[in-house]
């Protein structure tokens, strides 16, 4: 009997840690990263493009809506065709230095889709010199 509760304390800690697969009633976008640094971005250079992968971990296809941005300096690219259940795609940012101010920078990108979590917030951080 001892040997069991030794056995039951050293297994039931793992077993209410483990991690459980959540399940999605409709479409879900999971964001590769929900942050993304440009890093340093010279403002007589060219512009700057980063990519964001993202998948459907819903139950049902994914459409991207819109995004919208915070700052008419980034400028969103993503395709409008549904992504599958547990398919991908990407959203390219592009930060045209023309026209972003020098500085630090920290903006915003709202993603609408018809995924059950609504808007998901993307930012975008770097510096203008």
């Amino acid at each position: 009997m001892r040997y069991l509760l030794m056995l039951l304390c050293a297994v039931v800690p793992f077993a209410l840690h483990a991690e459980e697969k959540v399940h999605y009633n409709g479409a879900h976008i999971r964001l590769e990263h929900s942050e993304c640094d440009f890093g340093e971005i010279d403002r007589k250079g060219e512009n700057k493009v980063l990519t964001i992968r993202f998948t459907n971990d819903g139950s049902e296809p994914l459409v991207l809506l819109a995004a919208t941005t915070t700052c008419p300096c980034l400028k969103s690219e993503f395709s409008r065709k549904p992504v599958a259940v547990g398919q991908g795609g990407e959203i390219r940012i592009t930060v045209e230095s023309k026209r972003a101010e020098q500085g630090i920078f920290r903006r915003v990108v709202q993603l609408r889709s018809n995924s059950v979590g609504g808007t998901e917030v993307l930012t975008i951080k770097g510096v203008v010199k």
